[in-house]
């Protein structure tokens, strides 16, 4: 749930937290991607974060700020950077971090992403796709299709169509926080348009999906996301 009259200070607040209870800076792979004239804006918020006395994120401290929040990771980051959601446009939800870098989810599908590199458009998937649609993971269809829109030449861009393959995997152990998590792992072998990829999801009993790494394009690759409070209609 969003409760904008909180949203700016709880921003601030935990931006430098992070679950290992260090600083939790933007990572430095994100800052040589992010739009002209954010890098000094970046270096300035890592020095300010560094100077800030550790914080140890917990699950309740999640809840209390009534915040729909993600965690992001790119590359050999281990810590990752908060985003909180900040927009609905139907039941597609776009959670922003304190730079501004905005990543747009339809349930736990990441269609959208901005600042991070190569921008992803647009993502279309199949009404049934299990990462947009809370599924039980006995109900995950076996193949699905995504046409990943990316900027290219011309106003159309870029279109890689791809057809996923499901492979699910073992239960596994999720260690999130301070919590542990009984998961199954759930994978989505892609391929089409000469592009070939996984999409891994860590998913619990009810389909809630917890923690994935997700294909953003050729050149930026996979990012992770840990879902700490998914948004709700409440």
């Amino acid at each position: 749930m969003i409760r904008a009259n909180t949203a700016l200070l709880m921003t601030v607040f935990l931006a430098g937290c992070s679950s290992s209870g260090g600083t939790n800076p933007v990572l430095s792979a994100v800052w040589e991607q992010v739009k002209p004239g954010s890098r000094a804006a970046a270096a300035e918020l890592a020095a300010e974060q560094a100077a800030r006395t550790p914080i140890v994120l917990t699950f309740e401290l999640i809840q209390d700020t009534g915040l729909a929040i993600i965690r992001a990771r790119v590359g050999d980051d281990t810590k990752g950077v908060l985003l909180f959601a900040r927009s609905l446009n139907d039941d597609y939800v776009t959670y922003a971090s304190q730079l501004q870098q905005t990543l747009t989810l339809r349930g736990s599908l990441i269609t959208a992403s901005r600042g991070i590199d190569t921008d992803l458009l647009a993502l279309r998937s199949d009404i049934d796709d299990p990462v947009a649609v809370l599924t039980m993971p006995k109900d995950w269809p076996s193949n699905i299709s995504r046409d990943y829109h990316m900027p290219g030449d011309g106003p159309s861009g870029i279109v890689y169509s791809v057809t996923c393959q499901l492979e699910a995997g073992s239960a596994y152990e999720l260690a999130l926080l301070d919590k542990v998590f009984e998961t199954q792992i759930m994978q989505y072998m892609c391929d089409g348009d000469d592009v070939s990829f996984i999409n891994t999801h860590l998913v619990d009993a009810t389909g809630q999906i917890l923690q994935s790494s997700q294909w953003l394009g050729p050149r930026q690759g996979s990012i992770e996301i840990d879902v700490l409070e998914p948004f709700t209609y409440d």
